[in-house]
């Protein structure tokens, strides 16, 4: 009787040990998703909270036929700054990417930053008149489209 007694409680100790391991592991387990929530949402929210539109006339898209550089106008509509470099854009018009030759911010000249409202403006080397389709795409991934003539 008494053996029985000890491997009872052998095995009732065994258990709690085992159960304790499995809840470490899920408790753990259920950490990390959590922090992988936490960072996905932060992501998202920075990329909602970012947004701006291509305001180009669609008629009429400036180009300098001398210079061979096309205009575009973004406007910051989301509501947390926007960095106005040329590194933070990429512009591809029929499909190719067009190198940007400057940048600025129209409200605020020499500023890399654009605030909401403010309007940006990017100057690409592209000198082909006609219809195109021109599409900007911020360093986060948020682009924008437009189809128009540029003139």
């Amino acid at each position: 009787m008494a053996s029985s007694a000890l491997s009872e409680i052998i095995l009732f100790v065994t258990v709690l040990i085992i159960a304790a391991f499995v809840a470490g592991i899920l408790l753990t387990s259920s950490y990390k998703i959590s922090i992988g929530i936490e960072e996905k949402t932060d992501i998202l929210s920075e990329k909602l909270s970012q947004d701006f539109e291509i305001v180009n006339d669609p008629s009429n898209i400036p180009r300098d036929s001398n210079l061979g550089i096309t205009t575009i106008y973004i406007k910051n509509t989301g509501n947390t700054q926007l960095p106005i470099t040329k590194n933070s854009y990429t512009v591809i018009i029929d499909g190719l990417v067009v190198p940007i030759e400057n940048v600025d911010n129209y409200n605020n000249p020499g500023s890399n930053v654009l605030y909401p409202g403010d309007v940006g403006i990017i100057n690409v080397s592209y000198n082909n008149s006609g219809y195109h389709k021109i599409k900007v795409v911020l360093y986060s991934g948020v682009s924008r489209e437009i189809i128009g003539y540029i003139s």
